[in-house]
């Protein structure tokens, strides 16, 4: 079969590999549609702590079942989203569905083969958390966003967003205009702050109001709001922590949500905003398989366009110039749906 392996970073060749087969008890998927990260671009460029050689990469896939070695999985011939996790499902995280804490947690297309590849074998300790069947009329490029938009369901549902909630979003980026989305869908407010006029007037085109990044942050969202956001997701690891905790309203809470690079993960914080205002600092990291489902549902339903984050479709043999499109902000998510 054709797959993209990461040998080391900088490495990444598409070719001829050994064919995927179907695991003992699990299923056989043949991909469809897997969308870029940009943490596959991290990998690519320089590594990640989970990621281990040779790699297919890909953590964002849907396909069709082409092979089943249990009546557990749904049908041959289904279509299936595939949460990326594989956990043991009884540990304590597991257990209190907390499955991305999971202690023994792999993942596709980190430390298990994943989606830029014809085909990908599912393990029998992925079909009952992972395997999601889309529904028909739902195509597969979108249905390929499921798990980042999954990714803000998990880091919402940490902040408890609800119905009227300010949601002051740094990063105008996919998954900040996918928070954007998803804040909209909840009856929220979102207020989108990115650098970008492009992506600015996107985020206006979706419901949200933009703001360039300012030192009088602060002043400008209380101006919008009259107290302050009650929600922040922090987007970009380029966000100014101490900005945003002075524009909070009292008792907000302020979410972690992107990864910082190593070397510049330690940042002091303003602990006087955090004691006397009684805000909350959460982390969120990757999604649960219960926000993945989610999340499907949600794109299913209409109730987040997903796809029109869409910028970009190509195909596997030209899977570099999508990390380009991505990693140089041309545009927005970019799925190879040709393989």
């Amino acid at each position: 079969m054709r797959a993209a392996v990461l040998s080391a970073p900088g490495v990444l060749s598409v070719g001829e590999v050994e064919e995927a087969r179907c695991p003992k008890g699990g299923a056989l998927v043949q991909v469809e549609a897997c969308a870029i990260c940009p943490s596959d671009i991290k990998m690519f460029r320089r590594g990640h702590r989970d990621l281990s050689y040779p790699r297919i990469l890909g953590h964002e896939a849907v396909g069709r079942l082409i092979e089943v070695e249990t009546s557990e999985a749904p049908p041959i011939g289904t279509r299936v989203q595939i949460w990326p996790g594989l956990v043991c499902g009884a540990c304590p995280s597991c257990l209190a569905g907390d499955d991305n804490m999971c202690s023994e947690q792999g993942i596709f297309g980190f430390n298990r083969d994943g989606g830029f590849a014809q085909y990908m074998a599912v393990p029998p300790e992925s079909l009952h958390r992972g395997l999601n069947v889309v529904p028909d009329g739902v195509a597969a490029d979108a249905a390929s966003l499921t798990e980042p938009l999954a990714c803000c369901v998990h880091a919402q549902g940490m902040c408890r967003t609800t119905e009227g909630d300010a949601v002051l979003i740094i990063g105008g980026g996919p998954m900040g205009l996918l928070h954007a989305m998803l804040s909209r869908s909840l009856g929220a407010r979102p207020i989108v702050v990115e650098p970008m006029a492009s992506r600015r007037r996107l985020a206006e085109r979706i419901g949200a109001e933009a703001l360039e990044p300012s030192e009088t942050l602060a002043e400008e969202v209380m101006g919008l709001t009259g107290r302050g956001a009650d929600v922040a997701m922090l987007a970009t690891p380029a966000a100014d922590i101490h900005g945003v905790m002075r524009a909070m309203a009292p008792r907000g809470r302020v979410c972690v949500f992107s990864g910082l690079p190593r070397g510049d993960d330690v940042r002091p914080i303003d602990m006087g905003q955090l004691h006397y205002r009684e805000l909350t600092l959460v982390g969120a990291y990757g999604c649960t398989s219960r926000s993945n489902r989610q999340a499907l549902e949600l794109i299913s339903s209409g109730a987040v366009d997903a796809a029109r984050l869409i910028t970009m479709e190509t195909s596997l043999e030209r899977i570099e110039d999508g990390f380009r499109h991505v990693e140089e902000r041309e545009g927005l998510k970019c799925v190879i749906t040709r393989f």
